[in-house]
């Protein structure tokens, strides 16, 4: 895929890979990619009512019958949401093979000819605030490169991503799902590393050691909330309650200035 329209945000590279804290890059980028998101996507686009994981929200793909409809119901739904601006989406099931380290692809992101593909394991359908995260993240790869504002070989295109989530109302599903990004040989594919509970809020592994969850750390996607919060003009919006406490936490600490 060769698009590349040259007026996104700066490429992101690191200055820190501590998990606690947020270095000057890492909020440099945030703050102009979201600045570039609003000019990209319009202010009303960020303003427009969050998505929550409540029954409500959940209600018309529990009416389907069937994971093939229930799964079609809710990537329409996130589509509508995040008013995704393509002629065709296709949905398509597959069985997830275990890789290295148990890691296993559970959705990916492709085009074909005029077609944009998104694709599930079939083992990860049923958990519908997660599948909702990883279909965000996927129709936000058509948002970006199907629609043709970023190249799909840029660096930071998966953290560009996984940021976008925020910006079209659907960061609280992606900061509360712990997952890493890789590239897959037909497009862009999702790799779980677990869920984000209250034993795993400093990422410890099993042999003391720390690791990463996600692109965006929990530091990051607080502070991306957080600027999310001054645009809409909210200080302690009430969807804050539907986060899960670490990133609950890393939303307050940025909005106090302590994170």
């Amino acid at each position: 895929m060769a698009f590349n329209r040259g007026d996104g945000p700066p490429p992101w590279s690191s200055s820190s890979n501590e998990e606690g804290s947020i270095g000057l890059t890492e909020r440099a980028w945030i703050d102009a990619s979201m600045d570039w998101f609003e000019d990209e996507f319009g202010e009303e686009v960020a303003l427009r009512e969050v998505a929550l994981p409540t029954p409500g929200f959940f209600r018309s793909v529990h009416n389907r019958f069937g994971t093939v409809d229930r799964v079609n119901a809710l990537v329409s739904k996130v589509r509508r949401l995040m008013a995704v601006d393509v002629s065709t989406i296709e949905v398509e099931f597959f069985d997830g093979v275990e890789a290295v380290a148990g890691e296993r692809t559970v959705g990916h992101y492709y085009q074909e000819g005029s077609s944009h593909v998104v694709g599930f394991d079939r083992k990860e359908v049923s958990d519908l605030a997660y599948l909702t995260a990883v279909i965000a993240h996927e129709l936000c790869h058509v948002r970006l490169i199907g629609e043709g504002r970023i190249s799909a070989e840029r660096e930071d295109q998966e953290r560009l991503t996984d940021l976008l989530t925020v910006y079209l109302g659907f960061g609280v599903f992606t900061a509360n799902a712990a997952m890493k990004f890789a590239r897959a040989s037909r497009g862009w594919q999702i790799i779980p590393r677990g869920y984000l509970t209250d034993e795993t809020l400093n990422s410890a592994t099993n042999n003391g050691e720390t690791r990463r969850l996600g692109y965006l750390t929990q530091p990051e996607f607080g502070y991306a909330l957080a600027r999310y919060c001054r645009l809409r003009g909210e200080s302690r919006p009430s969807w804050i309650a539907h986060l899960h406490p670490g990133a609950r936490t890393a939303l307050t600490q940025s909005q106090a200035g302590t994170l």
